[in-house]
């Protein structure tokens, strides 16, 4: 089925029109609030290790200073010389809600690890745990805000809405109706997808 050269100005226009018209509106809504980044790593350990301090056990055992460190965008617990880890790991899962958590487990108690998993799996969901031989690691739950929706609708809706326009236009040359009726199809179908309702 061809669409002739009206089809196609038609579809370049509709194309530009959208993008043009999603900058425009969208641009200035992205801008407003959005918070870049994450939580300060420093101010996190200091904050971990505070709370962490009642379960100190003085010099040789298990201590909040020397066990609880920064690690990249997180911070790790050693529960190595720990008589109460799994009061170390419950404490520090109240604490922690927006940085990455990685508990380590002893050498020499390697069955820690798996009688420690299933409680984080109780807790937190399996989602949430990426596990290591000697480790379990705890990642913030993945909250998708408003600024990544914006631009997913950016992208995604106008080559949609684009497409149903065309679709429409091609079935009925000369149906003004059926550009906007597909464009809205367009549109209907980039949300669903966006919001992973159309699945």
């Amino acid at each position: 089925m061809s669409l002739g050269s009206d089809g196609l100005k038609l579809a370049a226009f509709l194309w530009g029109l959208t993008i043009v018209l999603c900058s425009l509106i969208l641009t200035p809504i992205l801008a407003v609030g959005r918070k870049r980044g994450v939580p300060e790593t420093d101010a996190f350990v200091k904050t971990l290790r505070e709370g962490l301090s009642e379960f100190n056990e003085g010099k040789g055992g298990w201590r909040a200073l020397s066990h609880v460190r920064g690690e990249g965008m997180g911070a790790s617990v050693s529960l190595s010389n720990a008589s109460n880890p799994l009061l170390i790991i419950e404490k520090a899962l109240n604490l922690s809600n927006q940085c990455k958590l990685i508990f380590r487990f002893p050498k020499n108690d390697p069955a820690m690890r798996e009688r420690t998993l299933p409680i984080l799996e109780e807790k937190v969901g399996t989602s949430r745990i990426q596990r290591r031989t000697k480790s379990l690691t705890i990642v913030p739950e993945v909250i998708i805000d408003r600024s990544v929706i914006v631009t997913r609708v950016m992208m995604l809706c106008p080559p949609l809405m684009v497409g149903g326009s065309v679709g429409f236009y091609s079935v009925a040359p000369g149906q003004p109706m059926l550009v906007v009726l597909g464009a809205i199809a367009g549109a209907i179908l980039g949300m669903m997808i966006v919001t992973n309702k159309g699945r």
